[in-house]
Formats: structure tokens, sequence, C-alpha cells
């Protein structure tokens, strides 16, 4: 039987980093207002530390916006030990497969080192001084071979590296080849979150949830593959997907009832930019939703504290970018 996972202590601890994330206040003086005034709020605000002086314009402000959500995200799996430590480094882990997938992207298409390194986030198992190693590879098999040798992002993916280039090499699709890397990374986590069992849940529905927004999103960006390829499915079946391409919101909406406003919007104006905000906003309010009302006990903490720093990140990219919020803020924030 196993233990069941203690919480507590990261929770009470992670709690009382909540203050960090931005408020209502700081929102309300970024949204509505031009680029430039919204970039000169941001450096008021708690934004401000980063923003390096060395660097300017969207450079400075994008750099700032990735090392804030470092330092948000940085130090939570060491929060946890344990059982909870086990689910806790799921959910990060979720940023390690970013990062891997990064390095072999930019080692694979001859990237600068330094700009395989800048993708990186480096929350999770995958640190900034490992990445720095992996991310001078000549190329991608060398990339490869690195991660498998430090065996991430976690041991179970590393090893599927391999044979995953291998395939790649023989094929030149690097979509097949994130996309199978991912699919194993993916399996790996929900063994684990199995095994972890009820307390676990909220991360599984996180990790269920992206599955699933990820393979709708594929399906409709292409139209002409009669089966794109698709991450492991969460409570979507592949044939409710292939409904939706066809105009049958229905058996989607049927499986997650949130995302039946957004389907229909999309049947109405076919803008995919605008689904994806709506699939992530409805992934975000829930995840807040668990860390106002979740069990304080439990993984809703660690789960609603990722995602809203995740949110958080997100959210001011897009409003500096000057693109028009489909919602109201407001209710994804924590505070």
């Amino acid at each position: 039987m196993t233990p069941r996972a203690d919480f507590i202590a990261g929770n009470t601890r992670l709690r009382a980093r909540l203050p960090a994330l931005l408020g209502p206040f700081d929102y309300d003086q970024l949204a509505g207002v031009s680029r430039e005034a919204a970039a000169q709020r941001l450096a008021a605000s708690t934004y401000r530390p980063y923003l390096n002086r060395d660097r300017t314009g969207d450079d400075r402000l994008l750099d700032a916006i990735g090392r804030r959500l470092r330092d948000l995200l940085g130090g939570v799996r060491g929060l946890y030990g344990g059982i909870a430590g086990t689910a806790v480094a799921v959910l990060l882990a979720r940023h390690d497969l970013q990062d891997a997938l990064a390095l072999i992207r930019g080692a694979r298409t001859g990237q600068p080192a330094a700009d395989r390194l800048a993708a990186v986030l480096g929350v999770g198992a995958l640190d900034q001084r490992t990445a720095a190693d992996i991310a001078t590879a000549p190329d991608g098999a060398t990339a490869v071979l690195r991660l498998a040798a430090h065996r991430l992002p976690d041991p179970l993916t590393a090893r599927a590296l391999p044979a995953a280039w291998e395939r790649f090499e023989l094929s030149g699709d690097p979509d097949e080849l994130e996309t199978t890397v991912a699919a194993a990374a993916i399996d790996g986590w929900s063994d684990r979150l199995e095994w972890v069992g009820r307390a676990a849940r909220p991360v599984l529905e996180v990790i269920h949830a992206e599955c699933d927004r990820a393979n709708l999103l594929a399906v409709l960006r292409d139209p002409a593959l009669e089966t794109p390829r698709l991450l492991p499915t969460g409570l979507v079946s592949v044939a409710a997907l292939l409904a939706a391409r066809r105009g049958d919101p229905q058996p989607t909406g049927a499986v997650r009832p949130s995302w039946r406003q957004a389907l229909e919007r999309h049947l109405h104006d076919q803008d995919l930019p605008a689904l994806e905000w709506d699939l992530d906003t409805t992934l975000w309010r829930q995840a807040v939703r668990g860390l106002r009302r979740g069990d304080p006990l439990g993984a809703d903490i660690p789960v609603g504290y990722v995602l809203a720093a995740e949110c958080e990140a997100r959210t001011i990219r897009l409003l500096l970018a000057g693109n028009a919020l489909t919602h109201d803020i407001r209710d994804l924030l924590v505070r």
C-alpha cells in the first residue's frame, strides 16, 4: 500500500509565496494601455529588479518575464519530499520536457549555444548548469547523448531519446521526433501519478487537460492530415477530436463541458490563436479555483501556484504584444 502523501509542510511554505504574484491592481495598471505605457508600468512593479539596464526593447522585457517566472517556480520542487515530492516533480517536469526539446531543437538547427540556453527555464530536474553543458553540443545527436547521460529530462524519457533520434535521422521529421519524446515523458508521468494515487489527481488532471488541448489544436491546425501526430489522450478520444474538426463540438464538449463555448466561438470565427487562449484560460481558472477552494492539504496548492505563475508570464507577454485578451483577467488572479 502506497504511503499517504504529505503536502502540509510544502503547502504552508508555498502559500507564503503567493503575495509575490501580481494582483488586481497590477493588472489594472497594465491592461488597456499602449505597449509602451504597459512596459513603463511593468518597470514600476515587482518586475523592476528583473529589467536589465544593459538591454533594451523587447529582448529586455521578455528576458525579465522569463527570469521572474524562473524565480517564482524555482525551489518549488524542493519544498516537498516523499510521495508529495513525486507529484510536484511531475508538475515541474512539464518544463523539463520543454527545456530538453528546446536544447535538442537548438542543436539540431545549429542555434548559438547562448540562444539554446536562453530557451531553458531550468526549474525542475534540468537545472541551468546542466543545461549549459548540453547547450554546447555540436549537433543534435550529441545533445541527445548528453541528455541521456544525465538521465534527463527524466530517466524513462532519457532511455527513449536515442531510439527517437535514430528514427528522426531516417525520417527527417522533427514533429515526429518531438511528439515521440513528449509521449514517452507523458506516459512516464502518468505511471508515477497513478502510483501516488488520489493525492496526485490534481496534477494528473493538468497533464490530461494539456494533452487534450495540444491534440485538439493539432487536429484543427492542419485539416489536411487524416490523423495528425498526437500526444497520449487524456479525457478526449481521437474520435471526439476529429468530430470537432468536422464542426461537431458535441462529442468534445460532452467530455469537457468547459470547452463548449470556446469551440462554438471557433466554429464561428475560425480564430485558432483565440481558441488556444480560451483553452489556456479554462485550465488556469480551474487551477486558481483549486488554489482558493481546493484541498489545502493536497496537490491543489502546488498546482494552483505553478499554473498561476505560468498564467502571469503568458498574460504579461500578450499585454506587451498589444493583443486584446478575450477574457477579463481578474478571475485568473490568485488574490
